[in-house]
């Protein structure tokens, strides 16, 4: 008799643990929620302006030589492959000393076209070297340079930028290999 007693209880007990478990499932479940996805931008005609926004690019290597009054620019390009490849870019390079004595001024050269930067893919390594005839060479040889790159798909014009959008900020800039300084020999001690 007891033993009937304890194996009705158990019975009951793993029943109402059933019900509650599935009376949890069903009133736990969220409402299906009908899911519509967007329907995909079309690609980016060849011209548009909004174009400029799916290069990204890294500046590689800033070289400044004050010898020959060039400078020399190593950028990686990328496009989103998604888009048409630009037939020509323009890349436009900025200088500024890390301590001008207070000054904020910087030098550059014109804007320099690249054509047809993705021939070969959606990467791309490109140089341009540009006039640097701006560029004052530094009182103290041992001054530390910086550059900032722009790179636009539109004109030559867009790509520079302007001064409201100067940064002297080096901590995001690109540090100069300077070549071409002369520096002025030690007198001999007597």
């Amino acid at each position: 008799m007891n033993f009937l007693k304890k194996l009705a209880g158990i019975i009951a007990f793993v029943a109402a643990l059933a019900g509650a478990v599935a009376l949890t499932k069903y009133y736990g479940r969220p409402a299906p929620v009908e899911v519509v996805a967007p329907a995909p931008a079309p690609p980016a005609p060849p011209g548009d302006a909004s174009i400029s926004e799916s290069i990204v690019f890294k500046p590689q290597l800033v070289t400044l030589d004050f010898a020959s009054k060039k400078s020399h620019t190593t950028l990686a390009l990328e496009r989103d492959h998604a888009r048409a490849a630009p037939e020509r870019v323009w890349v436009w390079t900025y200088f500024f000393a890390a301590d001008a004595g207070g000054e904020r001024k910087y030098c550059a050269g014109e804007p320099v076209e690249v054509r047809q930067p993705f021939a070969t893919g959606n990467r791309a390594t490109v140089t341009v070297d540009a006039p640097a005839n701006s560029c004052a060479a530094p009182r103290d040889p041992s001054a530390t340079f910086y550059a900032r790159v722009n790179v636009s798909t539109e004109s030559a014009f867009a790509a520079r930028l302007s001064e409201a959008k100067i940064s002297y900020d080096v901590t995001s800039a690109t540090p100069v290999v300077v070549q071409g300084l002369s520096r002025k020999p030690r007198e001999a001690t007597k």
